[in-house]
C-alpha cells in the first residue's frame, strides 16, 4: 500500500488519481456545431472538409440548438434527430445512416465517438450508446484468443432498438435486436440478432442466450465501417461546397478511395436529377424508366451505390416508403423483375463469409420476390419466387427458389441458425 510520508505528496498522490480518473472516464468532449439552417448540410459550414460532419438534406432535423455534433459525423438520408424532448449529442467519427431515427427524452440521447448506428436502427429516451466502458482484453470466443482494442467503437446493426439502455463501447447491438431501458450492455459483449434485452443478467450471462463474446472480427468490421462513414462525410462535404445542387435527389456519388463516383443510369440514360423527392446515387443501373419510377417509388428511399457498385435493379412493381438499398465496399447489388419491397426494407449488398473469410456469393435477389415490411437482406442471395415475411432477417445465406421465410425469423449462415425475432 502506498504511504505518502509528507502531507504535500499525499497531496499530490491525491490530485494525479483524480486527473487520472478524468482520464479514463470522462465523457467525449463535442465540437460545438449546432446543425441550425446555417450550417447545413456542412456543419460546420465554415469547416474544411477534413474535419466538416455532413447531414444529407433529406435529413429531419427537429430543434438544432439542442443537437450537437463532433467532427467528421456523417448523417445519411432521410434519418430523423428529434431533440424536442431532450438534446442530442453525437461525438466524433460517428454515423447515422439512412432511416435512422434518434428521439431524445429527459437527459437525452449521448452518442459517443466512433459510433455505427446503421441503417433503420432506433435510438429512443434518454440512451447512452459508446461513451464509457473497457478496452479490454477480452476473449474471442472463436478463436479462444484474447485481444483489446484501444480505440473504441460500437456497433448499433440493421433495424435494432435502444430503448433508454446504456450501451458501453466495444459491443455489438444485431440486427433486428432490441435493449430496454434501464440496460446496460458491458464492453465486450454482443447481443445476439433478434435478441429482446431486457435485464443486465441477460445483457452479461451468455448462459441466457442473448449475448456472446465480442471477437476480433466484430472489431474489424466496425473499424472498416466507421472509414467508409468517415469518407462519406467528406465526400459528400467537397460534393456540397462545389455545388448544393450534387447532393440532393438523383445524383453523384463522391469519389473515394472505394467508389469511382459516377452518376445513376434510369431507363438507360445517364440522369442527375438535384428535385427528385428520393435519393439514387452514384452507379444504380435501373431498368424503369424515370416516368415508371415516379408511380413505382413511395417516398423517403435511398438506393445508394456511393460504398459498392454496380447496382443492377430489373424492373420493379413497388417500393414501398423508406426502403434502403446499399453495399459493402468492393461487392455489387443484382436485383431482378418483377420484385415487391414493403416499408423499411433493407437489402444490402456483401459476400457471404465463408470460413471466416468474406469470399461467398454477393448479394442478389431474383425474380417475382416479395420481402415485407422491415425485412433485412444481407450477404444472402434469395431465389426466384422467395418470399421473406415481416422482419424476419437473411443473413449470410443462399435461399432456393420458391423459400417462404416466416415472419419475424432469423435465418442465417444457411439454416444453422434459425431463430425468432423477440419483439
Amino acid at each position: 500500500m502506498f504511504k505518502p510520508r509528507t502531507i504535500f505528496s499525499a497531496l499530490t498522490a491525491i490530485i494525479l488519481a483524480l486527473v487520472t480518473v478524468i482520464q479514463v472516464d470522462a465523457q467525449p468532449a463535442f465540437a460545438s456545431c449546432n446543425p441550425t439552417t446555417l450550417n447545413l448540410p456542412v456543419c460546420p459550414s465554415t469547416a474544411a472538409s477534413t474535419s466538416a460532419s455532413f447531414l444529407d438534406p433529406t435529413a429531419i432535423i427537429t430543434n438544432p440548438t439542442n443537437i450537437t455534433l463532433g467532427e467528421k459525423v456523417y448523417v445519411g438520408p432521410f434519418a430523423r434527430l428529434n431533440a424536442t424532448n431532450g438534446p442530442i449529442s453525437i461525438g466524433d467519427d460517428s454515423n447515422a445512416q439512412d432511416q435512422v431515427s434518434i428521439t431524445a427524452s429527459g437527459a437525452g440521447a449521448t452518442i459517443g465517438k466512433r459510433v455505427i448506428l446503421a441503417h433503420l436502427a432506433t435510438v429512443k429516451g434518454a440512451a447512452t450508446i459508446g461513451v464509457s466502458g473497457s478496452t479490454g482484453p477480452f476473449t474471442d470466443s472463436g478463436t479462444g484468443t484474447s485481444f483489446s482494442n484501444t480505440q473504441p467503437e460500437t456497433f448499433i446493426a440493421f433495424n435494432a432498438e435502444i430503448d433508454g439502455a446504456t450501451i458501453q463501447y466495444n459491443t455489438v447491438v444485431n440486427f433486428h435486436s432490441r435493449v430496454g431501458p434501464g440496460v446496460t450492455l458491458p464492453s465486450g459483449k454482443v447481443v445476439l440478432p433478434g435478441k429482446n434485452v431486457t435485464t443486465n443478467a441477460q445483457a452479461t450471462d451468455n448462459s441466457l442466450g442473448k449475448v456472446a463474446n465480442l471477437t476480433q472480427a466484430d472489431v474489424a468490421l466496425q473499424e472498416g465501417v466507421i472509414e467508409v462513414n468517415e469518407a462519406f462525410a467528406k465526400g459528400y462535404t467537397e460534393l456540397a461546397q462545389a455545388s448544393l445542387s450534387n447532393v440532393t435527389g438523383i445524383n453523384l456519388a463522391p469519389v473515394t478511395a472505394f467508389n469511382p463516383g459516377g452518376l445513376p443510369t434510369i431507363g438507360g440514360v445517364v440522369t442527375q436529377d438535384p428535385n427528385y423527392r428520393n435519393r439514387i446515387i452514384g452507379n444504380v443501373v435501373l431498368q424503369d424508366s424515370l416516368a415508371a419510377l415516379d408511380y413505382k417509388l413511395g417516398n423517403r428511399i435511398a438506393i445508394r451505390a456511393d460504398e459498392g457498385q454496380p447496382f443492377n435493379i430489373g424492373t420493379l412493381v413497388g417500393l414501398a416508403n423508406d426502403v434502403v438499398f446499399h453495399a459493402l465496399e468492393t461487392t455489387s447489388l443484382t436485383v431482378g423483375n418483377g420484385n415487391g419491397y414493403g416499408p423499411r426494407v433493407l437489402v444490402h449488398g456483401g459476400r457471404q463469409v465463408v470460413n471466416g473469410a468474406a469470399t461467398g456469393p454477393e448479394t442478389s435477389v431474383g425474380d417475382n420476390v416479395g420481402l415485407a415490411p422491415n425485412a433485412v437482406i444481407f450477404r444472402a442471395v434469395i431465389g426466384n419466387k422467395s418470399a421473406v415475411g415481416e422482419k424476419s432477417a437473411v443473413f449470410n445465406s443462399t435461399l432456393p427458389a420458391r423459400t417462404y421465410i416466416r415472419s419475424k425469423t432469423i435465418y442465417a449462415d444457411n439454416g444453422s441458425l434459425i431463430s425468432r425475432v423477440e419483439w
